[in-house]
């Protein structure tokens, strides 16, 4: 899998408002109990920053009780910023990264009195939270933060983790800017859990949508949910920027050239520089729960950006649960479907399911479902989502394009119906039992399908964003015999077809036992691969194109196959 590394934090591109312009000492405030910040962002009818106001211009009303100010600030207090960046594979680099570094340097000055800025990359790992120190905002050329290793991003998890880190803060001003392609796949957390977070917590968040790689087409498609090849939804990263940045106060960008990137950290560093702060005692603080903040300024024509809302409820435990020490999600409060079914064995971790419990974690669809035996996936006639299996939207953690949504109804059935689920592997062992049935198909479909003519069901392995290996056993088996072969399947950007078929084992006779079902196993240790069937070694060949990723299930051409009893053991 492809890697790319970030020579020097987005927080320094972000400098205007990080930096200090000699101005004169501002107020301050230190955070208190129960005192509510709230930022706002004035605007005319043209849209231009209205400056100049004064406390007595504006109004807050807090479930529509007028609240007497304690606090007023235009835009010279000290601020907090997080800076997140999305290192995952997803990411597009293609230049935009260099060019968003290039576009940032003429902001850097000199950083004011009281400014904190901490930065934190993430995959679907969460980063160390680092504070940037006076040298380094010089220096910028001396900083490197290189991102782990993954198959994904966990945006969600990274931003609850800066908003607990933040607390820690005596500024009352907060921002987090996150710079991201919004494709959330890791998260132990749901954006509504985040959303209560985001309300009990005074930061506002800038979402920077960068585009995931350029190959997957993600824009133009305006389902609240997209659902991946492998069979598992997500949120729409568009809806996700907005949903966030209105319960923050904030703004969104998704620019899509590197002019546009420069736009969007210009319009940032703009609005945290000519935003006022209003803070105040909520009356009867004591009651906890979701309040409706508005508030209104004495200027004709003035529209007026800020949080709607705000939950009183400060520790967010209703919300998220965290490590005490490190600030990330807590595991033990928001484990991962999987990871009950993730044990220890002799040489690492072992994962084992049975699909007798359907919240086991994998997708619950029409053609990719939990059933009485085991699990299903089906590849049957009827309307379908893609033309020829080709992928139409963004690579979704790393390692996975969206479907589409799109119905052509004079397709048949699709290439491939995938499911791939649990721990992200390198080295392993896997198995699992397969049982095909067939369906009928007419001699069109026979001509326009690779698998039409020869159904076939099997293992998928190291599924990342490039591609995968799959273990099919064929659906047309003789009298005491089976045929299986191993493919490797890259992905193509930008054409009618979806992927390229290379065999690593063609087609090839083993015998069949009594039972109708097969098992077949894998075994993946650094490019050398072997295949069994029922027990039986087929052959061992080597093929290192990729080297991680997931383990799931595969159907190809028309039919249906039942899947039981899955295994995979860490080497």
């Amino acid at each position: 899998m492809p890697r790319f590394t970030i020579p020097i934090t987005f927080a320094l591109m972000l400098a205007p408002w990080l930096i200090a312009q000699n101005l004169p000492h501002a107020p301050t405030m230190r955070v208190e109990v129960n005192l509510q910040p709230v930022d706002v962002q004035i605007k005319d009818s043209k849209g231009n920053d209205i400056l100049g106001l004064t406390a007595n211009d504006f109004t807050v009303l807090e479930n529509g009780v007028r609240q007497k100010l304690a606090f007023f600030d235009a835009g010279n207090g000290p601020v907090t910023i997080a800076v997140l960046v999305d290192s995952s594979n997803s990411m597009s680099s293609g230049g935009r990264i260099g060019s968003a570094q290039q576009i940032a340097a003429q902001f850097m000055r000199i950083a004011r009195p009281g400014d904190q800025i901490f930065t934190m990359d993430f995959t679907d790992r969460i980063g160390p939270f680092q504070r940037l120190t006076r040298a380094q905002l010089l220096s910028p050329s001396g900083i490197s933060l290189a991102p782990a290793s993954s198959g994904g991003s966990a945006l969600y998890d990274a931003i609850a983790a800066a908003l607990c880190h933040l607390r820690a803060s005596k500024n009352p001003r907060q921002a987090v800017i996150v710079i991201s392609d919004g494709v959330d796949q890791y998260s132990r957390i749901s954006l509504e859990q985040l959303i209560g977070l985001v309300r009990s917590s005074p930061a506002q968040l800038f979402m920077i949508g960068l585009p995931s790689r350029a190959e997957f087409g993600f824009e133009g498609h305006p389902e609240p949910k997209l659902t991946l090849i492998n069979g598992h939804d997500i949120d729409n990263p568009v809806i996700v920027f907005g949903d966030l940045m209105k319960e923050s106060g904030a703004e969104s960008f998704i620019p899509k050239s590197s002019r546009d990137l420069g736009d969007a950290l210009r319009a940032v560093s703009n609005m945290l520089q000519s935003e006022y702060t209003l803070a105040y005692y909520p009356h009867d603080a004591s009651q906890k729960k979701l309040r409706k903040i508005e508030v209104k300024v004495d200027r004709r024509g003035a529209h007026v950006l800020s949080r709607h809302f705000v939950d009183t409820q400060r520790d967010a435990s209703q919300f998220v649960h965290f490590d005490q020490a490190t600030c990330t999600v807590s595991p033990k409060f928001h484990p991962y479907p999987y990871e009950a079914d993730v044990t220890d064995g002799p040489d690492g971790m072992v994962y084992r399911d049975d699909f007798s419990n359907p919240h086991s974690g994998w997708p619950n669809h029409q053609d990719s479902h939990y059933v009485r035996d085991g699990y299903e996936l089906s590849n049957l006639p009827g309307p379908v989502g893609n033309v020829n299996g080709a992928m139409q939207a963004s690579a979704m953690g790393g390692s996975i394009r969206y479907s589409g949504a799109t119905a052509e109804k004079s397709l048949a059935f699709r290439q491939n119906v995938i499911a791939a689920y649990g721990p992200w592997w390198t080295n392993f062992h896997a198995s699992l039992i397969v049982k095909i049935t067939p369906a009928p198909q007419s001699r069109a479909a026979r001509s326009q399908f690779l698998y039409a003519s020869r159904p076939a069901a099997g293992l998928l392995f190291r599924m990342n964003v490039n591609g995968y290996y799959a273990l099919l056993l064929s659906g047309i088996a003789k009298e005491k015999e089976l045929s299986v072969e191993l493919v490797r399947r890259d992905f193509l950007p930008d054409t009618q077809q979806d992927f390229t078929e290379t065999d690593i084992v063609p087609w090839t006779t083993v015998a069949q036992t009594a039972t109708s079902e097969t098992e077949l196993a894998v075994d993946d240790s650094g490019d050398q691969i072997s295949i069994f069937v029922d027990g039986q070694k087929v052959k061992t060949v080597r093929d290192g194109t990729y080297d991680e990723g997931w383990v799931g299930l595969v159907m190809c051409g028309p039919g249906h196959a039942i899947f039981k009893n899955l295994v995979v053991e860490q080497k």
